[in-house]
């Protein structure tokens, strides 16, 4: 992990704690990565998280910044 991404996961936090009761869920898999501030119930709850190729992209989107895409 890059300096980048733990700033971006101390902003993670700090928006779990004021929006959503603390609840913060880092997901990674084989082909990408699950960041919501929920906890998801089924294939159905995760699906519905934002994703991203990498940490940084799916920590941006669940942070509701835009990503250009590429």
């Amino acid at each position: 992990m890059t300096k980048n991404d733990f700033e971006l996961f101390a902003r993670l936090v700090d928006m779990a704690d004021r929006s959503s009761d603390g609840h913060l869920t880092v997901m990674k898999f084989t082909t990408n990565w699950r960041v919501g501030f929920v906890t998801p119930d089924g294939r159905d709850g995760i699906a519905d998280m934002p994703v991203g190729n990498t940490f940084a992209e799916a920590a941006r989107k669940a942070l509701g910044e835009v990503i250009p895409e590429t």
